[in-house]
């Protein structure tokens, strides 16, 4: 969502109106996440508060929420927001918005991107439930994230699910059907992946798909798993997809891909997630806690920086840069697989973007692959233009089917040139059963293998005809605005902990920029960042002393970016932070937490300058890899320029000049150095090559200028940046380019004394050179005045020997009509491939078969299972210590009952009828009244369907309610169950006729309030389902009344006394004002 760059306020009423005003205009533009788009937000009735409706892209309307501020004196910091709607939303809807005020002090864009995540997930669930049976689409659903909260009071936190959102299974009602799971393991194991089972208690579990990671580059090419993250080949490991929130059940989806009766009555939404893990499948406990939707805080040690102060070089630690040089020189001695081993379920770079992926849209292609017999590819298309063009899925088939089939024509075209993983769904019969976790995987896979033509955040594939590297974002606004500023990208915190080198260069370039004058655009604007400008600024400032940064003037961004970045603390430290061991449930260390004296604006700018990096940088410390005949001065970094069309730009021009000339079949390309001063560099990086700007005169004609001789570009082209971050490890001075050309030098516009070139396109950065104030070896740390450019006297680097040449090295062959030289010496370039092929030897040579672990066996050697029917038990069977119904308290319990609910409908009538039937047929079918737990007296069953009694009995014996019923002479406890007339779509309510209970403020518990009605979110319109049976509520409140947690439920000393529906319905009431749960509409009505 792009906010506007005028002058924000600082705080309070102004700045929510201007927030508002800007979500506005965003909204305007088109706003859409997964699926979901704000059609508006407007100013509310009340100060304060806006009105914004939710809609499919489709068009189909998914809420109208009326959101409030607790107190906008106090917005964007100190506020909480409230959500609530006048209609009648779908209760998992209800879930998400009525949590919104858990979520603490968010902006009112933060908001709304967190309100369409979390709905869009949750629709993703339920659209899985005939969403393409018609032509047009469904709705419902959402959750996810934050801190847990206590509560007081009659209606004290009676969570029943645990805070992994995993465990929600109901005890004994497990839906595992292990013949179906056999029968799917031993295909996944046919297609050459590995199946897991993950148990998670009793009933629930977890399923996994894995692949070991040294497979990936049998079809992807090893640089670019490289490119993306170097962890994927650096030790034995397996990529892993975890598949959890089944709930139990399995099979959850049908032959259509939508759910089956069984996971929609118990909430199964499949959840993925993805990462690497040392074995073939996580522990329960490893994915417990990678499940894990809530951690507590933790006081998690910080390494605080020093003040920050004017940096001056003397005050510089030594030991930072010893201690970065130690590490890397461990790297050079060290073979990669001395690598410390993976420890539990590690994401990398591409897990949040294949996750969402996954999670918003897999299952609704899949679906209309399946009905409509299409590619994954076609089934995309469609997917894609359902979201965005608001019409019938049905219709744009009818309209653009031939369109939306030719993209599977052009993806046939695309297998010729990538080795695409097996398709199982182009071997199954219609009829077939879905095998989900296989189907996932190779999806997976599918998108793993084609990610650079695919935007990180949309999904949707690159208009550009391009063949990039590393996978970026599409031109959408949208798209690259959610990849910088909402780090939709790789996370900064991964960077920090996986590539700290490379991030400690970025840092450091950005920092040279600034401080030098050459930090240009793209700068940090449109971010909301609130600085402290430099003295003498003309910029009016708040009272908190900070302005706006959109509003200073460039010096003074300039300045304000150099007081941020030296804010900061060294990257190390920051890494050794977020790698802080912590308890199981604990949250993840967050760099925000490091020093809360450091500005949020310092945060917010490291992550710009790591987002906005689009090239890809990797420090060469192998022989194998390093350029020879450089210097030891030079720490040496593959370098390739991320911007998706430059490569492949570059690639046609080489084809082109191949075509053209004899010389350049055979030496398609040149090698060449690039210098330029180090405050360019933080722009070269991310742009190339350009000659926007004049740095050294153009006496040869426009162009990029290059040497074939290193000590001319390494000389006075490459000056010496005159500033440093003062936490810098890397200490640069000076940064010189090798790049390859395009091998046409009678196109160039000048080939003596240098290349220039003018094509840009023929150019592409391969290697970036960096020379530190502590390279070399016996080189010591420089003075000040080093940075000028001037190496003090003592310990000077002397002119670099040849280095002894390993023929066994395969070099890139270059032409003899150009040499690359430094000095007298001949640069030689090592095969980029012959390194990575050492390193997949050694993976292939680590890696050891699978061997399935006890609970992956049973799944394996399970005999098919044929359930036994159920019959009815003989009274010569019955046990003898069996329950028995006593109608004698029954009826003293319905004394004084009043009449049922005088509203009825049609639909409530049929439903209650097939209710009323199931639950009979289901008393009749148990084998002891005692393990049912409840008894529905047949006799009292009257002429209206809409009011029944129900006991509950055979409580644990060992619980105090039940110790308190034996003393008492109480048999059960009697309930009134009455139905409002649009049940079932609004929740029953249920009441204890008697015995009364202690209520909460008294030291009662199990859930009941003081005036005998239930405290249960599931019993309100938040949580109610349509879906859900008499029979299994009855469940849930035993179990509920059960709870020792927070206290035990105790009979009042006045038990005897029945509760009125009055007290009932205040205390239901009071209840769900307690915890912000919504009371269903007309809920008054049912009591008379």
């Amino acid at each position: 969502m792009v906010t506007s760059t005028s002058h924000p306020p600082t705080r309070g009423r102004k700045r929510f109106q201007y927030d508002l005003r800007n979500a506005t205009e965003a909204i305007e533009q088109g706003f859409e996440v997964q699926g979901l788009r704000i059609l508006s937000a407007v100013p509310g009735d009340e100060d304060g508060s806006f009105d914004c409706t939710i809609a499919h892209t489709n068009g189909d309307l998914i809420a109208s929420l009326t959101v409030l501020v607790s107190d906008s004196s106090e917005y964007p910091s100190d506020h909480t927001f409230f959500c609530s709607s006048q209609d009648d939303l779908p209760a998992n809807v209800l879930c998400i918005t009525g949590s919104v005020h858990e979520d603490g002090a968010l902006t009112i864009q933060d908001l709304l991107m967190r309100l369409l995540e979390r709905l869009a997930k949750r629709t993703a669930a339920t659209h899985g439930q005939g969403s393409y049976r018609a032509d047009s689409e469904d709705e419902h659903d959402a959750d996810e994230h934050d801190d847990d909260d206590d509560d007081e009071d009659d209606a004290a936190d009676y969570d029943l699910d645990d805070d992994l959102g995993l465990m929600g299974a109901a005890v004994g009602r497990s839906k595992l059907d292990q013949t179906v799971l056999q029968r799917e393991f031993n295909e996944i194991v046919a297609y050459g992946y590995h199946p897991g089972f993950v148990p998670f208690g009793q009933d629930d579990f977890a399923l996994s798909v894995s692949l070991p990671a040294k497979s990936l580059a049998d079809t992807i090419p090893a640089r670019a798993l490289m490119a993306w993250d170097k962890q994927l080949l650096s030790r034995p490991q397996h990529l892993t997809l975890l598949i959890s929130g089944l709930r139990g059940v399995y099979p959850v989806v049908q032959q259509d891909a939508t759910y089956t009766d069984a996971a929609h009555f118990l909430g199964s939404v499949p959840h993925f997630r993805l990462g690497l893990t040392p074995g073939y499948k996580p522990t329960p406990d490893e994915a417990a806690e990678t499940l894990r939707r809530y951690g507590f805080k933790e006081g998690y040690d910080a390494h605080p920086a020093d003040p920050v102060e004017e940096p001056l070089y003397d005050d510089y630690d030594e030991e930072v840069y010893d201690a970065d040089t130690d590490s890397n020189e461990n790297q050079d001695d060290a073979p990669e697989e001395d690598e410390e081993p993976l420890v539990g379920f590690q994401p990398f770079s591409l897990s949040s973007s294949l996750e969402s992926l996954l999670n918003g849209h897999f299952l609704r292609i899949l679906q209309l692959r399946i009905r409509y017999e299409l590619g994954w590819a076609g089934a995309e298309t469609l997917w894609w233009e359902v979201e965005t063009s608001q019409q019938a899925v049905g219709d744009i088939m009818r309209w653009r089917g031939q369109d939306i089939r030719s993209a599977d024509a052009a993806d046939e075209l695309l297998s010729e040139s990538y080795a695409l993983p097996a398709d199982p769904l182009l071997e199954r019969n219609a009829d077939a059963p879905i095998n989900l976790p296989l189907l996932a995987f190779s999806y997976l896979m599918r998108r793993i293998t084609l990610c650079p033509r695919y935007c990180l955040v949309c999904h949707q594939q690159l208009k550009q005809d391009l063949d990039a590297l590393k996978p970026y974002v599409c031109s959408s606004k949208l798209c690259t605005y959610q990849y910088y500023n909402l780090n939709r990208g790789p996370s900064l915190e991964y960077e920090i902990r996986a590539n700290p080198v490379t991030v400690d260069i970025l840092v450091s370039l950005a920092y040279i920029a600034a401080a030098e004058g050459a930090l240009d655009s793209p700068l940090p604007v449109g971010m909301g960042l609130r600085v402290k400008p430099r003295a003498g600024s003309s910029v009016l400032t708040d009272p908190d002393g900070l302005c706006d940064f959109d509003q200073l003037q460039l010096p003074e961004m300039r300045s304000a970016i150099t007081y941020l970045i030296d804010s900061l603390p060294p990257i190390s430290d920051m890494k050794k932070h977020l790698e802080q061991s912590r308890g199981a449930g604990r949250a993840k260390p967050r760099l925000q937490d490091f020093d809360r004296a450091i500005p949020d604006a310092a945060w917010s700018i490291l992550r710009w300058i790591v987002a906005s990096c689009t090239a890809h940088l990797e420090e060469l410390t192998s022989d194998e890899e390093q350029v020879k005949n450089i210097g030891s001065e030079w720490r040496q970094f593959r370098f390739s320029v991320g911007a998706p069309d430059a490569e492949a730009k570059f690639r046609t021009a080489l084809q082109q000049a191949q075509r053209e000339n004899a010389n350049a079949r055979r030496y398609p390309s040149l090698y060449a150095f690039h210098g330029s001063p180090a405050k360019n560099w933080h722009s070269i990086i991310r742009h190339g090559l350009w000659f926007r700007d004049i740095a050294h005169g153009r006496a040869y004609g426009n162009g990029v200028y290059f040497a074939k001789d290193g000590n001319v570009s390494t000389g006075s082209y490459s000056r010496a940046a005159s500033s440093c971050w003062r936490n810098s490890a890397s200490r640069i001075i000076n940064c010189v380019a090798l790049a390859e050309i395009v091998n046409l030098p009678t196109k160039f516009v000048s080939t003596q004394p240098f290349f220039v070139v003018a094509q840009t396109e023929w150019i592409i950065c391969r290697y970036l050179m960096v020379k530190s104030s502590g390279s070399g070896s016996g080189t010591p740390a420089p003075t000040y005045q080093s940075f000028l450019g001037m190496w003090p006297t003592s310990g000077a680097p002397q002119a670099p020997e040849p280095e002894q040449i390993d023929e066994s090295i395969p070099y890139v062959p270059l032409d003899p009509a150009h040499p690359l030289t430094l000095g007298t010496m001949t640069i030689r370039i090592p095969e980029p491939t012959f390194a990575l092929e050492k390193v997949l030897t050694t993976r292939r040579e680590e890696y050891v078969s699978v061997d399935y672990d006890e609970d992956d066996l049973k799944i394996f050697e399970a005999a098919p299972i044929v359930p036994a029917a159920p019959s009815p038990v003989e009274d010569d069977e019955e046990a003898v210590d069996d329950w028995r119904h006593d109608r004698a308290w029954v009826e003293q319990c319905i004394e004084h009952l009043i009449p049922p609910p005088t509203e009825s409908s049609v639909q409530a009538t049929n439903t209650l009828q097939r209710e009323l039937k199931g639950i009979l047929k289901e008393q009749k079918a148990a084998r002891s009244l005692r393990e049912l737990g409840w008894y529905f007296p047949e006799d009292l069953i009257g002429d209206n369907l809409y009011q029944w009694i129900v006991e509950l009995h055979s409580f644990d014996p060992t619980l105090p309610v039940a110790q308190d019923m034996a003393r008492c002479g109480v048999n059960s406890l009697v309930f009134e169950i009455r139905f409002p007339a649009d049940f079932p779509h609004a929740p029953p309510f249920f009441r204890i006729l008697k015995p009364r209970f202690l209520g909460f403020s008294q030291g009662g518990g199990g859930h009941v309030t003081l005036g005998g009605s239930m405290c249960m979110d599931l019993l309100t319109a938040d949580g109610w389902l349509p879906s859900y049976s008499i029979s299994a509520v009855l469940l849930q409140i035993k179990l509920a009344i059960s709870n020792l947690d927070p206290k035990a439920a105790r009979l009042a000393p006045n038990w005897d006394t029945p509760y009125n529906i009055q007290e009932a319905l205040a205390g239901y009431k009071r209840a769900a004002a307690t915890h912000g749960w919504k009371v269903p509409r007309g809920m008054d009505r049912i009591a008379y």
